[in-house]
């Protein structure tokens, strides 16, 4: 069998030549998941040369028709051969031939949500976004949540139980709950919108979580870190239309400095990931703080992804930005780069690779989705190993989505 694909704005069209049997139907398959991954979620299949169908050839096409219409996507079959379509009709895939047309220009969608909310293109950190106003004038209010911002002193037991409501960010060294909290399950910690994920200190191997359901609000102790609440102003959409450039993590960053017109900005990211850079913690930070960081300790202590990890993957990333931050919020931010004048502190979440949704996404359905099939494969404090010549870089998405809001640390007294 012969495979052409040729991408035609943003649909891509796939022309199949020969026998789609099960000798050939897993390198189909394949072409198909690597144009979803790539980006595109519009598919036109010319079945015209096609000369024989066998079932392992129609599965194929189910599964496809399934996983676009999941993501919000499109499939049409162009001109399919008279085999095809026999073959189709005596199977009763009466959906497939609805969507027969002998032409391949199609109509565009309109994208947009149920309020209307249409984006505006802006170019930011020489990168292009899909801008969507959620709340014009929101400013959210931010803690800071620090036992003591110079020494970590163990006889300081103070801890902060937050729940999780949808208007909830939490990022920092906590756990999950707040009955007979153990100093010891404390681990890595990201919380927003009803869903709470930590790496646990005890059992680093499995990353734990809670969602909202019904009248159940998730609840986190944090032991320090940072408490962020109020609705987000915008969300940048990046990556839409396949073959674009990827982004660093640092260019997200500014991009959210920039459309926020403000030094320190919230962030949530739901994207696809090329790689991730970080490291996650192998106990619980808060069982060791006379020497965490000592050397040689900190081996035993910290995972470092000494190259890129994660490829190819979805990720959820939480976090807060800042231009030259002040004390005590710069006690919990580190550079985006030697010198740089850009401070991050940003936990990720990875889960197996699942597109996100093109145009307009709310937040709540995205997280619900993302955590739809319960499995995480890691969770990580996003850092830049800038080290020169031996370092592995930054973090790298493909696309996805990205909602921020300018935050105020100023409003309620530190911890």
């Amino acid at each position: 069998m012969e495979i052409i694909t040729q991408l035609d704005d943003d649909e891509m069209r796939i022309e199949l030549r020969g026998r789609l049997d099960a000798a050939w139907s897993n390198s189909v398959n394949k072409t198909f998941q690597d144009t979803v991954h790539g980006g595109s979620h519009r598919i036109a299949l010319d079945l015209s040369q096609v000369t024989y169908l066998s079932s392992a050839g129609i599965r194929v096409l189910v599964i496809l028709t399934k996983n676009l219409k999941a993501i919000g996507g499109s499939f049409r079959l162009i001109n399919p051969s008279s085999t095809v379509s026999e073959v189709l009709k005596l199977v009763g895939f009466q959906q497939l031939l609805d969507s027969f047309v002998t032409s391949a220009i199609i109509e565009k969608p309109i994208i947009k949500d149920q309020n209307n909310i249409m984006p505006r293109r802006v170019t930011m950190a020489e990168n292009d976004f899909d801008v969507y106003t959620l709340n014009e004038a929101s400013i959210q209010q931010g803690l800071v949540i620090d036992k003591n911002v110079s020494v970590l002193d163990s006889s300081i037991k103070k801890t902060v139980t937050i729940p999780i409501h949808s208007d909830t960010l939490v990022i920092g060294q906590g756990v999950l709950g707040s009955a007979n909290v153990n100093a010891e399950h404390s681990g890595e910690l990201l919380a927003v919108s009803g869903l709470a994920i930590t790496l646990r200190g005890d059992d680093p191997a499995h990353p734990d979580w809670m969602q909202q359901e019904a009248e159940l609000v998730p609840e986190v102790t944090l032991y320090h870190g940072l408490k962020v609440t109020g609705k987000f102003r915008y969300l940048l959409k990046f990556g839409e239309i396949p073959e674009t450039p990827t982004l660093r993590l640092s260019e997200l960053a500014q991009a959210a400095l920039e459309i926020c017109a403000s030094d320190t900005v919230s962030w949530v990211v739901l994207a696809e990931t090329v790689h991730l850079i970080g490291a996650a913690a192998q106990v619980s930070p808060e069982k060791h703080l006379d020497d965490f960081f000592d050397f040689p300790a900190i081996r035993n202590h910290l995972l470092f992804t000494a190259e890129p990890a994660y490829r190819d993957d979805t990720c959820l990333i939480v976090g807060v930005i800042a231009r030259n931050p002040n004390f005590p919020l710069a006690h919990q931010l580190r550079p985006l780069a030697t010198g740089s004048e850009f401070f991050i502190h940003a936990h990720a979440c990875i889960v197996p690779f699942s597109p996100v949704l093109k145009g307009f996404i709310q937040l709540p359905e995205s997280l619900e989705k993302l955590m739809f099939t319960q499995t995480i494969r890691g969770v990580l404090h996003l850092l830049n190993d800038d080290r020169e010549g031996v370092g592995a870089g930054e973090s790298v998405l493909r696309r996805g989505a990205l909602w921020c809001a300018p935050v105020d640390f100023t409003g309620e007294a530190s911890v």
